[in-house]
C-alpha cells in the first residue's frame, strides 16, 4: 500500500514528516510527488530549512497505484500546486475512487481548488487574526465546502482535514483509523496489502 504526498516549494516540514512517520509505522509506503523532479524547499513556518527529494512528478504518478494522498500545507506549496491541472486532476481521481484525501492546514486550499469539497465538511488553516492572507475558509466555501473551524480534525468519508501543525496528533490518529478500517478503498492500491 502506498500514499502519495503532494508537495511543492515551501511546504510545512511538520505537516509532512510527522504524518509520514506514523503512516509508515503502519507498513504503508509514502512517495513524494511534485510538479518537477528537482528537490523542493522544506520550510519551517516562514523559513527555508532544507530540500526534499521528489520521487515522481505529477505526470508520472498514476492515481490507481495509491491508497490515497497526503497534502501538507505551507505558505506557498498548496497555492503552487493549485495552478497545476495535473495536480487537481490527480486529487479528483483519488477522491472518485473513494481513496484517502488528507489535507492539513493550507493543504485544504489545494483540495478545495480541485472541486471535490462541494457539500462536504472540512477544515484547514484558521488563524485569520494573525495571518488573514493565509486562511483557506473563503476558498473552501467558494467551492461549496462546509467550513468547520472549531475542530482539530474533520472526517467526512474519505476526506480527512486538519487545521494546523498543533493538531497533527489528531490528524494522524484519524488517518490511522481510516487506513485500518477502509480495506476496499485501499486494497487495490500498491501491493494489495491492507
Amino acid at each position: 500500500m502506498k500514499i502519495a504526498v503532494l508537495v511543492a516549494d515551501a511546504f510545512q516540514d511538520s505537516e509532512y514528516f510527522l504524518p509520514k512517520i506514523e503512516i509508515e509505522k503502519l507498513g504503508v509506503e509514502t512517495e513524494v510527488v511534485s510538479l518537477k523532479r528537482e528537490p523542493v524547499e522544506i520550510y519551517s513556518f516562514f523559513a527555508r530549512i532544507g530540500l526534499l527529494d521528489v520521487q515522481k512528478t505529477i505526470g508520472e504518478a498514476d492515481p490507481s497505484e495509491y491508497a490515497g494522498v497526503l497534502v501538507p500545507g505551507g505558505a506557498k506549496s498548496p497555492a503552487i500546486l493549485s495552478e497545476s491541472k495535473e495536480a487537481l486532476s490527480f486529487l479528483r481521481e483519488i477522491d472518485a475512487a473513494g481513496k484517502l484525501v488528507a489535507p492539513i492546514c493550507r493543504g485544504s486550499l489545494l483540495v478545495a481548488n480541485s472541486g471535490i469539497v462541494k457539500g462536504r465538511r472540512m477544515t484547514g488553516f484558521h488563524m485569520g487574526e494573525q495571518w488573514p492572507e493565509l486562511v483557506v475558509r473563503p476558498t473552501i466555501e467558494k467551492f461549496g465546502g462546509i467550513w468547520v473551524g472549531d475542530q482539530p480534525v474533520v472526517v467526512d468519508g474519505n476526506l480527512i482535514s486538519s487545521r494546523h501543525p498543533d493538531d497533527v496528533a489528531h490528524f494522524i490518529g484519524a488517518i490511522r483509523d481510516w487506513l485500518k478500517t477502509a480495506p476496499k478503498a485501499t486494497g487495490d492500491a500498491g501491493n494489495g496489502a491492507a
